[in-house]
């Protein structure tokens, strides 16, 4: 699939990528949300074999962080993980600047890192959806803007948002996470604009 530079490219079995630029220089830095484990590993891996440094973003998974961090490193990139909580917007807005810190200059975000807790609408509660949102839409969108605001009017980045299959096979169960996925398509599409 292609995609125009800075339009939505619609992948229906793997959500909706929104591409500003691309990269015809040395890599930067990544910012990897969720990379201790599973697939957000398995991106920072990558990104780490085309050139990136990364920042392996993790919530509780310390010691599998620092595994990703020494996977990350033995494919010649220098990484460096860091605990946040995405559910705290603080925390959130201070993510890229100790990111740069420790690295350099951000200019690509893969936002993998979600809340996925079983619900449905017999078990539904807004405290639940709440969190989810924090985790799953506003984390996101925030590390977005904060990308967006520190690169310079010539620079250009990156932000990758993972979505789920369950957008385009839907079925009741995870109803927060699945609604969370859902607003998470939309706000791709519309920072994308």
């Amino acid at each position: 699939a292609q995609s125009v530079i800075g339009a939505p490219l619609h992948l229906p079995t793997f959500g909706v990528i929104m591409v500003t630029r691309r990269r015809t220089r040395a890599a930067g830095a990544a910012l990897v949300t969720g990379a201790a484990r599973r697939i957000g590993r398995e991106i920072a891996v990558a990104l780490a074999h085309d050139g990136w440094d990364i920042a392996v973003h993790y919530a509780s998974s310390r010691d599998d962080a620092l595994e990703t961090v020494r996977l990350v490193e033995a494919a010649g990139r220098r990484a460096v993980a860091i605990n946040r909580d995405l559910a705290v917007e603080a925390g959130v807005r201070s993510l890229l600047a100790e990111c740069t810190h420790e690295l350099c200059e951000v200019t690509c975000i893969v936002n993998n890192a979600s809340v996925f807790e079983y619900d449905d609408a017999s078990t539904f509660a807004a405290d639940t959806l709440a969190h989810t949102m924090r985790t799953n839409v506003a984390a996101p969108v925030l590390l977005a803007y904060g990308l967006h605001a520190s690169l310079a009017e010539k620079d250009r980045g990156v932000v990758i948002n993972l979505l789920d299959q369950k957008l385009w096979n839907p079925n009741p169960d995870f109803l927060s996470y699945t609604l969370s996925k859902a607003a998470l398509k939309e706000a791709t599409v519309l920072l994308a604009q």
